[in-house]
This record gives structure tokens, C-alpha cells and sequence, in this order.
């Protein structure tokens, strides 16, 4: 038992030991949590206008600004509702909070106010504060 502790008390010394040399080169975004409300009733509009998002999201998770993108797949309504809650989250990192609304604020369902998101802060990747 005695030898157990004494191992894994090293492993973890070990490990926050190296660690720690790199966290000045760790990228110390914060994630912020992206639910979304729809903002009309035009299922029209919000179709085509998703067409036109789907890319820009796409480009945003390429570079690695979105990530973890969740659909909620028992939504299957061919019609939309302002107020509906969006069956899409997902996660973006910024820096801060308005860094995070000014990419968001480019999508095109926010441009034509089709939807509004609501970000709530996730935090900072534990490991990379080490």
C-alpha cells in the first residue's frame, strides 16, 4: 500500500511538474456554452437563412473556434416558432465574452435576426491551467 501511494504521489508530481513549464504556451481562451432562440415565425427564412449559416459554422469549427457541436436529433419540426429554443449548441472559445459576440453577431442568423444566441462562460480547459 505503502508503495502504491508513493507512486502515484510521484506520478502526480510528475505530472503537474511538467505540465506547468508548458502552460505559458497553453492557449488560455475561455469557452463559452451557445444555445439559441428563434426570432421568427417565417420557416422560409429560417431555412434559407440556416443555408447560408451552415458554412460559416463550418469555417468557425475548422479553425477551431467551435467546437462540440451538439443536435438535438428528436427535433424533427418542419415548422419554426419565435421563441422556439434551437436544437443546435455548441461551444466557442474567445479570449472574452465579447470577442465570442463579435464572431457570433457575423453569423447570418443573427445578422438577419432570424435567431438570437444566449452565451453562458464554460470556464478555461483545467489541464492547461497547469
Amino acid at each position: 500500500m505503502k508503495k502504491l501511494l508513493l507512486t502515484f504521489s510521484l506520478i502526480l508530481l510528475s505530472f503537474f511538474s511538467i505540465s506547468s513549464v508548458n502552460a505559458s504556451d497553453a492557449d488560455m481562451r475561455n469557452t463559452y456554452m451557445v444555445t439559441w432562440t428563434i426570432e421568427t415565425h417565417d420557416t422560409d427564412l429560417f431555412t434559407d437563412t440556416l443555408n447560408e449559416h451552415m458554412p460559416k459554422m463550418l469555417d468557425l469549427w475548422v479553425n477551431g473556434t467551435v467546437e462540440n457541436v451538439y443536435l438535438d436529433n428528436k427535433k424533427s419540426e418542419v415548422s419554426v416558432h419565435k421563441g422556439d429554443v434551437g436544437k443546435v449548441v455548441f461551444f466557442i472559445k474567445a479570449k472574452t465574452e465579447k470577442e465570442a459576440q463579435n464572431v457570433l453577431n457575423e453569423l447570418p442568423l443573427v445578422k438577419k435576426k432570424v435567431a438570437s444566441y444566449q452565451l453562458t462562460l464554460v470556464g478555461v480547459l483545467w489541464l492547461k491551467q497547469y
